[in-house]
């Protein structure tokens, strides 16, 4: 029995103590990361004037083997070299958001000063690996979210911004409505610093969107844009696309389709994504063209806590 024992241990030795060749093709996946190391002139010490560069790394699930100075060498991290299409992949990547990736590529083994692991990684394809959400996390991103709110009610510029992660991906028009003026093209700290009670009032319907932590419910926020009397008269189609008519006193009205402001929310894969916008109204609706249009808002767990991410506008 003990003899099957060991050879079970020296068989999971073999698989998992495993080195890629040079030049061959592999995938690998992990946790990215990011690392300054010193470069150029010495790849010494930035300290002493050595140049500071930034690359990604991938800190894999499994390390590898390697032998390569020969000496036995655990490699728990791969330099990733992104190459053609696979730099545009990476750009939408962020490694302070701790995503976990699959890359596919060609191994290099390091022979230089700007190679800053004992194996490399020149990438042909990156793609995140989705972290499913499971009931625990979703109560955990509502109650948080909840706090979010909070902080927007209160006009808490500070605590507003401790949510954002910065330099926030996708456009700034959910923040800065006025897209004739954009003060600001990427939004950063210090445009928060900048803007903040201004950004703070343009997402102020975000936080009368009902959320139950225990249930997982997020109801519909909607701003009716008819008055209560305007809501209670009855509504016919019009000759034209958009139109309508009523009748009072014997008199046919004609009325235009109007928009109402909306908000609300949605899991989507990892993120929480929460929008905010415009849509038809439910008695007297616009045109599509007029009301479908809103801005997205993603947030997602990075560390336990919940961060806002990204933000897209369509429509």
């Amino acid at each position: 029995m003990k003899y099957l024992v060991l050879l079970i241990l020296l068989c999971s030795r073999m698989v998992f103590a495993w080195c890629p060749d040079e030049g061959q093709v592999i995938t690998l996946q992990g946790a990215l990361a990011e690392h300054t190391y010193p470069g150029p002139p010495n790849y010494e010490s930035i300290e002493n004037g050595d140049e500071a560069v930034t690359n990604e790394f991938i800190q894999l699930d499994e390390p590898l083997e390697c032998d390569l100075t020969q000496e036995n060498e655990s490699v728990a991290e791969v330099q990733l070299v992104f190459v053609g299409k696979s730099q545009a992949s990476a750009a939408q990547l962020s490694p302070n958001q701790k995503h976990m990736i699959v890359a596919t590529g060609k191994t290099m083994y390091a022979h230089a000063g700007r190679h800053y692991t004992p194996v490399l990684l020149l990438v042909d394809e990156v793609k995140p690996v989705a972290m499913a959400l499971t009931p625990e996390l979703k109560k955990s991103m509502l109650a948080q979210f909840q706090q979010f709110q909070q902080a927007l009610r209160s006009n808490d510029v500070a605590a507003v911004k401790s949510w954002f992660l910065f330099p926030l991906n996708g456009d700034t028009y959910g923040f800065e409505p006025d897209t004739e003026s954009q003060p600001y093209s990427k939004l950063t700290a210090e445009a928060f610093d900048r803007y903040g009670h201004q950004i703070i009032a343009n997402l102020r319907l975000l936080s009368e969107v009902e959320v139950n932590p225990d249930t997982l419910e997020i109801k519909e926020r909607r701003i009716n844009a008819l008055s209560a009397k305007e809501q209670q008269r009855r509504y016919f189609p019009g000759d034209e696309d958009g139109t309508f008519y009523y009748e009072e006193n014997g008199q046919r009205h004609v009325v235009v389709g109007t928009c109402d402001e909306v908000a609300s929310g949605e899991f989507n894969e990892e993120t929480l994504t929460v929008y905010q916008g415009t849509s038809a109204n439910n008695t007297l609706p616009g045109l599509s063209e007029m009301c479908d249009g809103a801005s997205l808002f993603n947030f997602k767990l990075i560390e336990g806590k919940l961060r806002l991410v990204s933000s897209f506008t369509v429509g």
